[in-house]
């Protein structure tokens, strides 16, 4: 019966518009007739508007009423213990009050995470209904079958919300489709769309001594923030002090340091080192995308530099210690005022910038892109969350999932440490007092702003740097920084693995940049032979 429903609307519109008509033409003196036709108008006008609040009411769709058949089920999700996902568990009660679905949320550590949900699809155990997973791990459960593609969700009707529209919401499709997607099928929903930036004590670079010491010293205004490599290195060098000497006019209980980086034989070094390689124009393989095989080039000239150049900014200007550093560590360090300038993950921001229970430098830091060498450059990282094709209870899971994605909800989640794809979120007041909401708009969008214009002003934290917004990218000439590339190729892992093993040497003062990085190209090709064929 709906499929003809289009049909009669139609024809009771041509019915009114017919009465319309002919009511314009009648005669004043024909009363009798104007009657008829008025009353016939109006039994027409009740008909049409029944009939459509009767369609709207058939097309109506509510969250209680498609959950109505799971109510009672119980589904589990995993992901990484970070403050995204804590607000998440936060925030289920308002589902688990409307849906009666109970939802467990269980938070590791991010190996674990990934230990954990690969054990559950192997073994076929169905534990988790959904899953958080970091974007580079993303192909992998694609290509193993691991995961279901949510337009296979959205065809059925009954649990489709209809105001999910995903594509039309994100700042970036691209990013949508490039951490989420592939062949054109999308297969999550975003969780934390976050990337690597520059944090910087913004107090420190603007404090009228240290200005004019630094111009002093380096014969230029010291920039805040760091625009440059050169900059980054400048600043870091002038930063650091020891215990005894004056920083911002007050003499220091304790040393401080120009930057903390990561430096332990961990994913976090090479991530961080990963910003620098590609800021050089560098790579680890010469391919085009993630998934694509290629000739390893990290041994290169670029590779090199960066990796010299990193190792200088750790050893000589990072925390004591910093061999030893993982994020946790960096984070640290900017929050107790040890650290000036870090190079760190977005969803820190709120632990540094928000959180006075945990951070001494609450006001007193802001954000800003990673500072240019030869590129100008922007990881593109995303946790998302994705439904196994081995979940118990995946209409359940998937109600959860589009839930997720609510306008409120997001403005919780980015207000508490969550960082939005969506765009409607950064139109809302709690995101807005956010410090570095702006910073993540223009990097995630490609270079926009939610207000035109509106950059940070000398002397407060809040907003994207104009300085480095408007620095152009030295080889396409666009003010947009690149989104580069991490491989996520099926045996990435073990590239990641063997990159580490050397670098780590190479930090620890064990080999030279140039033999760390030889070492480790031909390792990848002696273990891996979908990349030795490119040699």
């Amino acid at each position: 019966m709906l499929k003809f429903l289009p049909i009669v609307i139609d024809f009771l519109y041509m019915i009114l518009l017919l009465f319309m008509m002919r009511l314009k033409k009648a005669k004043e003196g024909n009363m009798r007739k104007i009657n008829v036709k008025s009353s016939l108008l109006k039994l027409v006008s009740v008909i049409f508007l029944s009939f459509f609040f009767f369609v709207g009411n058939a097309y109506s769709w509510s969250l209680k009423e498609a959950a109505a058949p799971y109510k009672g089920k119980t589904i589990r999700i995993i992901g990484e213990a970070l403050a995204p996902l804590e607000s998440l568990n936060q925030q289920k009660k308002i589902f688990e009050d409307e849906t009666g679905i109970k939802v467990i949320i269980e938070q590791q550590a991010f190996d674990q995470v990934i230990e954990k949900t690969t054990a559950d699809f192997v073994g076929g155990t169905g534990i988790y209904d959904a899953i958080l997973n970091p974007h580079v791990k993303f192909p992998f459960l694609v290509s193993n079958g691991w995961i279901t593609p949510i337009d296979k969700m959205l065809s059925n009707k009954k649990l489709a919300d209809p105001n999910f529209k995903l594509k039309k919401e994100v700042l970036s499709n691209d990013w949508l489709m490039a951490a989420m997607g592939q062949n054109g099928d999308l297969y999550g929903v975003p969780f934390s769309a976050h990337t690597i930036y520059l944090n910087w004590r913004w107090d420190l670079f603007e404090h009228p001594d240290e200005q004019k010491n630094f111009k002093a010293k380096y014969g230029y205004d010291l920039p805040s923030p760091a625009v440059t490599m050169d900059h980054l290195r400048d600043t870091a060098e002038f930063f650091t002090r020891k215990k005894g000497e004056k920083l911002a006019g007050q003499t220091l209980t304790q040393d401080v340091f120009g930057i903390a980086n990561s430096g332990k034989r961990h994913i976090s070094m090479l991530w961080n080192y990963y910003n620098f390689l590609y800021a050089f124009d560098g790579k680890v393989v010469d391919s085009t995308n993630g998934p694509d095989y290629g000739k390893v080039v990290i041994n290169n000239k670029a590779g090199v530099d960066s990796l010299n150049y990193y190792k200088d900014l750790l050893v000589n200007y990072g925390p004591t210690g910093s061999l030893d550093y993982t994020w946790d560590e960096q984070m640290a360090a900017m929050q107790s005022g040890l650290a000036v300038q870090a190079l760190l993950w977005a969803d820190a921001s709120y632990g540094i910038s928000h959180d006075p229970e945990s951070s001494k430098t609450v006001g007193k830091v802001a954000y800003s892109g990673t500072p240019i060498g030869k590129r100008k450059i922007v990881n593109l990282h995303q946790w998302g969350m994705f439904l196994p094709t081995s979940s118990k209870n995946p209409e359940a899971a998937w109600l959860f999932m589009q839930w997720t994605q609510r306008p409120e909800i997001q403005e919780k989640l980015m207000s508490t440490g969550s960082i939005s794809l969506s765009k409607s979120t950064y139109q809302q007041k709690s995101v807005q007092d956010l410090v570095y909401a702006d910073t993540n708009y223009f990097i995630l969008s490609g270079g926009d702003l939610p207000k035109k214009g509106n950059f940070r002003k000398k002397g407060s934290p809040y907003g994207m740097s104009k300085e480095y917004a408007n620095a152009k990218d030295p080889v396409t000439g666009k003010k947009a920084p690149v989104i580069f590339k991490l491989e996520n190729f099926p045996e990435s892992a073990q590239v990641e693995e063997i990159l580490m093993k050397h670098i780590s040497g190479v930090l620890a003062g064990q080999m030279s940049a140039q033999q760390g990085l030889d070492k480790a190209v031909a390792e990848i090709y002696a273990e891996i032979p979908a990349l030795a064929k490119y040699k």
